[in-house]
Order: structure tokens, then sequence, then C-alpha cells
């Protein structure tokens, strides 16, 4: 009866942990520019307003242009 109880809390605990891990997946699969694989250098790419470099996967994304910050997206480009 205990053994019964173990396994199954055992394979609960898989399960959960497999959900976990796909769904975190799922959001780095939609990062323009990103790679979800681990031990890979990011992308490095300019932010469009201050042309600072940052990695791609931490760029804030409008209209298809990176930027390094909120406060810069909403600035633009700048010419």
């Amino acid at each position: 009866m205990l053994g019964r109880i173990l396994i199954i809390g055992l394979v609960v605990i898989v399960g959960l942990w497999l959900i976990r891990k796909a769904i975190s997946n799922r959001g780095r699969e939609a990062e323009p520019g990103g790679d979800s694989r681990r031990g890979h250098q990011a992308k490095l790419i300019a932010c469009a307003h201050c042309h600072a470099r940052l990695p791609a996967t931490d760029a804030v994304w409008k209209d298809g242009q990176a930027y390094c910050s909120m406060t810069h997206r909403h600035l633009g480009p700048k010419g």
C-alpha cells in the first residue's frame, strides 16, 4: 500500500515538473532573435534609440525594432 502511494506521488511530481518546463519553454520560442537552448550566447543587437548593445533576449520590441528600455521604446528610433 505504501509503495503504491509513493509511486503515484512520484508520477504526479514528475508530471508537474514536465508541465512547468513545457510552459516556460513556450514563452522563449516567441521571442524574436531568442535562443532557448542553454550554453549558447545570445545575439547582440543595438537599441534603435541610443544604439546601446544588448542581448536580443533582453530587448523590448516594438514594430520589429529593439529597444534597451521601455522609455526608449516610447521615445522611438533616434534619427
